[in-house]
């Protein structure tokens, strides 16, 4: 197959898809913002004098690029994924009509690519912005020694493709390798139902792996001294993260399982109709609950260390909501995607006699059971690393307050219902037997 037949078909795919092409190209641009920032400032200090300010600005930039690269690579490929899932049915009638695994293997790599190419100047754009902000935040606070100047410019640039390129290729191989080996049979099938499928032995064996290294790396950042354990604390996240991305099926199912009692007393019909949808759709709630995960993880942690420090300064409080607004506005994107593909569903419901608010009912219930699977999971991540280490480290868990807790909480519970229910306005507009026979939003 050609390049530019290769070409004509992921352009025929977006086409086809125009939320999930939206959806990746703004985690993309989320990305590449955060990426540029960080690696603006440590740039900018790595080439002033050596003196103690500009060596703690350098550190500091290096610390923070490191662990957004990180935190990209592993969000944006499983955004990538799942809009690579969304059209399933559309790489089977292209299965169907003889196309070959490699060839939508490569179809989903050519569009990977152009999508992060685009977002590319964008974010590029936005992060130089937000470097500049960033940086005058650190000359006011008399953190950044008069030699040094702001310095946006290449290294930021191949920073920030270098991850979009690997995020975007990593998430569309894994989302093509799934789409290339389904029998398009099963695909096409209209009963099918979007992120029904069962999750393999190979993902529950990686989730174990992972948990028993983040337990490892744990019991490793213990023996280390305070400042050395402190530092830690953000890679041991990641890898619990890691671990509960991969367990997002099971999680699922288990916080449906808790929720369903209260669900089908309160919510009738609409709370039955939502258990029965977060069962069938375990799979693709995953990638859902790993980010609200994320954003509730490192919220807490830093809130501990925040807490715990009494004193911190604007650098803290910054990074605290860099983190949190990265991993939340991916949250919601990815929430908004996971409405959008559902179309057909609600229109379905209509068919047969369910009215609006009903629809905005299971919709509602639904995104309890999200967010009870996602916050939960992100408290049990922070607690297991702040738990054993906060001691270490002079913040202990205990030193946190109740209102940050509630805060938190309330602030996840917002996110998810907001940008879940955020499509249904224009979703419920059209009337329900053309959605019926729409495939996308």
């Amino acid at each position: 197959m050609s390049v530019l037949a290769t070409t004509g078909l992921a352009t025929a795919s977006v086409k086809a898809r125009p939320s999930a092409f939206a959806g990746t190209f703004a985690a993309l641009v989320f990305s590449a913002t955060v990426v540029t920032a960080c690696v603006a400032i440590a740039v900018s200090a790595a080439g002033a004098p050596a003196s103690a300010d500009q060596a703690a600005l350098s550190e500091m930039g290096v610390a923070f690029s490191l662990l957004t690269v990180y935190m990209s690579i592993f969000v944006i490929g499983q955004v990538t994924s799942l809009a690579v899932a969304q059209r399933r049915r559309e790489s089977a009638l292209l299965r169907a009509v003889g196309a070959g695994p490699w060839q939508i293997r490569r179809m989903v790599a050519t569009e990977a690519l152009w999508t992060a190419l685009l977002a590319l100047p964008v974010g590029y754009g936005l992060g130089a912005l937000l470097a500049r902000v960033w940086f005058d935040g650190l000359a006011r606070q008399g953190m950044v020694p008069e030699e040094i100047e702001l310095r946006v410019g290449l290294p930021s640039l191949l920073a920030a493709f270098g991850v979009l390129f690997v995020s975007s290729q990593l998430g569309g191989a894994i989302g093509a390798w799934r789409a290339s080996r389904t029998r398009p049979s099963a695909a096409l099938a209209d009963s099918q139902v979007q992120g029904g499928e069962r999750p393999g032995r190979v993902r529950g064996v990686a989730s174990l792996v992972f948990l028993a290294g983040a337990g490892a790396l744990t019991a490793a950042a213990g023996a280390l001294s305070a400042e050395d354990a402190a530092s830690e604390v953000p890679i041991v996240l990641l890898a619990y993260l890691v671990a509960i991305g991969l367990a997002g099926p099971w999680i699922g199912r288990l916080a449906t399982a808790l929720a369903a009692p209260l669900l089908r007393g309160l919510g009738g019909v609409a709370g039955e109709l939502a258990v029965a949808g977060c069962r069938a759709r375990a799979r693709r709630l995953s990638a859902a609950i790993t980010p609200i995960a994320l954003v509730t993880a490192f919220a807490v942690a830093k809130f501990v260390s925040l807490t715990g420090e009494g004193n911190a300064d604007w650098v803290e409080v910054f990074g605290t909501l860099l983190y949190a607004g990265f991993a939340g506005l991916v949250a919601a994107n990815t929430l908004v995607m996971l409405t959008l593909e559902r179309l057909r569903e609600f229109s379905l419901l209509r068919t047969v006699g369910a009215r609006k608010r009903q629809v905005v009912a299971v919709v509602a219930a639904e995104s309890a059971v999200t967010a009870l699977a996602g916050l939960g999971a992100g408290v049990c991540a922070a607690c297991a690393v702040m738990l054993p280490l906060g001691g270490r480290t002079g913040t202990p868990l205990s030193g946190l307050p109740g209102w940050a807790w509630a805060a938190t909480l309330a602030s996840g519970a917002a996110l998810v219902w907001t940008a879940s229910s955020a499509p249904l306005a224009r979703m419920l507009r059209v009337r329900p037997i053309e959605g019926v026979v729409r495939r996308s939003s």
